[in-house]
């Protein structure tokens, strides 16, 4: 029996070395070059892939945090994004609508980039566009997701002057749409604030052509968006939210200096 055992080991050895496709050249990891439901995987080296993503962002993400923001080399198809690249900055809100947005978004055409953590505030969103501006990973486009926790924490006055410093660093040259912000009326972001932070964004967006501000908080109350603690959504709110700002991108993109979504649309 021992030649034939012998004989079945080879044989199942051959097989798996026909079956596995060779390695590229100086890649230590990639994906098959195989078919998997109908589509085409293609080598990724590790190395390349490394490229894509963000060295610096912790790998301990917790419950706050986002996934490690990559750079797509392959571009979206499809309108009205029709490749485009745009970068998704923001707070929880954006981590609990990250996937649905990032679905809607790539079903318009666009090529997203997201990066988020909870709790975060204006000083943090400015040091993630410096951060992409090193990496050359600032695209044209950069949907802003903050202002919560600015008025939970931060006086007025640095929250406003953070506001218009964020606007200059993104640049002139780049479309902005801001989301404004939505209170339940709790957990130290009361109505007054609200109002008085969207007031602000409304001034900064007169000053500069670029920015367009998506109303969201007349969005939400019109829809009647519940809050599953006295800052986040329900899942049906924050399904809303990521197509109320797909829809906005869809819309605005290239107009600057507008405010969409009116109560009730």
């Amino acid at each position: 029996m021992a030649p034939r055992r012998t004989f079945v080991v080879i044989l199942a050895v051959c097989i798996g070395i026909v079956g596995i496709p060779a390695a590229a050249p100086g890649a230590s990891s990639l994906v098959r070059n195989a078919t998997l439901g109908g589509q085409s995987l293609t080598y990724v080296p590790m190395a390349e892939l490394a490229k894509r993503r963000d060295p610096r962002w912790p790998t301990r993400i917790g419950w706050q945090g986002c996934p490690t923001p990559i750079w797509p080399t392959k571009l979206q198809e499809g309108s009205p994004g029709n490749g485009r690249r745009v970068l998704v900055v923001g707070d929880s809100l954006v981590r609990e609508s990250r996937t649905k947005l990032m679905t809607l978004l790539k079903q318009s055409g666009w090529t997203p980039t997201v990066r988020c953590w909870g709790g975060k505030r204006l000083d943090w969103v400015s040091d993630q566009i410096s951060r992409a501006k090193k990496l050359d990973q600032l695209p044209k486009t950069v949907i802003v997701v903050v202002g919560t926790n600015d008025m939970r924490w931060m006086s007025r006055p640095k929250t406003k002057a953070r506001m218009r410093e964020l606007v200059k660093q993104i640049g002139p040259r780049r479309e902005i749409l801001w989301v404004n912000t939505y209170s339940s009326g709790g957990d130290r972001f009361t109505r007054p604030k609200e109002r008085w932070f969207n007031r602000q964004l409304r001034k900064v967006a007169r000053e500069h052509d670029n920015l367009t501000i998506v109303n969201w908080s007349g969005i939400a109350r019109a829809r009647g968006v519940r809050f599953e603690d006295g800052l986040h959504y329900r899942p049906k709110g924050r399904r809303i939210m990521a197509e109320v700002i797909a829809d906005a991108l869809n819309r605005t993109a290239g107009t600057g200096n507008s405010e969409v979504g009116a109560p009730g649309a």
